[in-house]
């Protein structure tokens, strides 16, 4: 999908103080071999600090960066993976009372770490929609701190960091424009995180513990589907998503500078990534993505941040946002740097 005239006008993040991967080994939290393949160095853990409150504070600081009116919000999307707070309430509801955010429609996203693609596709046509859609803001927040997850466990494929993440979209120009956005699901292998679960009763009201890994081993051996033709597919549905983002973008890929993707383990940024791009994993985020784990929903948003923040990305630079998840689901967005914010230097001088 084309995105005409919107604009990204500010980031905002929250991340809680991080600790090393060799103290979650030494706590007994993770094997060292297991961690010496993740290849991640470190992970962010929010005590007993709620998602909303990060969510918040990440929407606080994009909306302060961007000069934005909070009252002129006419959306506000709230993205998350995990649990969120007392049963039947509403997170977003949260982050628009305590930013002021007038009455703006407001509503919950949840598809896994892929929640900010989606809301970024809704929150683009919202604001083409309508002359009067001016300002669109889109957060994110998780806090993994549960006896039903373990965070060092629950995924193969990384630990999971707490924190949270804000972008803010309007008509008006801001520092980067949203070029395109696209997304593909492939509903077939929706049982890989399902795995030989019943869907009644909830899980969640079960308090069982998350498990991918061993949701996946039951899918697989419940189906004839050969690991080997599901990547095959995964990758070509990839391509298919990024090649049609870069045409809609009027780019080629060799004027990509930087490509954010999911924060997962080394093997696995370069298998899903990297291999099918045919590109070198130091064009991708994946050494600050080390430095933080899998944050959710957030990981391409705070790699964008931490890109502009640390000068990697400058006036006239292109950026991919890419992701995978369950679904599963394959989306991209292309974004231009039409300058660096003033923000930027600022943060990067502390």
């Amino acid at each position: 999908m084309k995105t005409p005239g919107v604009f990204i006008g500010a980031t905002g993040t929250y991340l809680p103080d991080r600790v090393s991967i060799e103290w979650a080994v030494a706590q007994g939290h993770l094997d060292k071999a297991v961690a010496d393949r993740y290849g991640i160095r470190s992970v962010p853990l929010a005590g007993d600090l709620p998602a909303p409150e990060m969510a918040l504070r990440a929407s606080r600081q994009a909306m302060q960066r961007g000069d934005q009116d909070p009252a002129t919000l006419s959306l506000l999307l709230y993205v998350s993976t995990w649990y969120q707070g007392p049963h039947g309430w509403c997170p977003q509801y949260y982050v628009q009372r305590h930013t002021h955010a007038g009455q703006a429609t407001a509503a919950e996203i949840r598809q896994g770490c892929m929640g900010m693609f989606s809301a970024c596709e809704l929150a683009a046509a919202h604001l083409i929609a309508s002359p009067e859609h001016t300002a669109a803001l889109i957060t994110s927040g998780d806090n993994y701190n549960s006896p039903m997850l373990d965070r060092w466990r629950s995924s193969p494929h990384s630990p999971l960091g707490d924190g949270a993440c804000a972008l803010l979209l309007t008509r008006r120009p801001g520092f980067a424009r949203l070029e395109s956005i696209n997304a593909r699901t492939l509903p077939q292998y929706e049982g890989r995180h399902r795995g030989s679960a019943p869907l009644f009763p909830p899980e969640a009201s079960l308090g069982t513990k998350v498990d991918f890994a061993t949701a996946k081993k039951q899918w697989f051996s419940a189906t004839a589907v050969d690991p080997r033709e599901l990547e095959t597919t995964m990758a070509r549905t990839l391509l298919e998503v990024v090649h049609t983002t870069l045409r809609e973008a009027d780019l080629e890929m060799s004027q990509i500078t930087r490509i954010a993707f999911a924060n997962w383990s080394e093997e696995r940024v370069r298998e899903r990534a990297a291999v099918p791009l045919g590109l070198p994993m130091s064009r991708l985020t994946w050494e600050y993505g080390r430095t933080i784990g899998h944050v959710g929903a957030s990981d391409q948003v705070l790699s964008l941040d931490h890109l502009l923040v640390s000068g990697e990305l400058n006036t006239g630079d292109n950026l991919l946002l890419l992701g995978t998840g369950p679904g599963a689901n394959i989306a991209c967005m292309a974004v231009r740097i039409l300058h660096r914010p003033p923000w930027t230097e600022i943060e990067d001088a502390r």
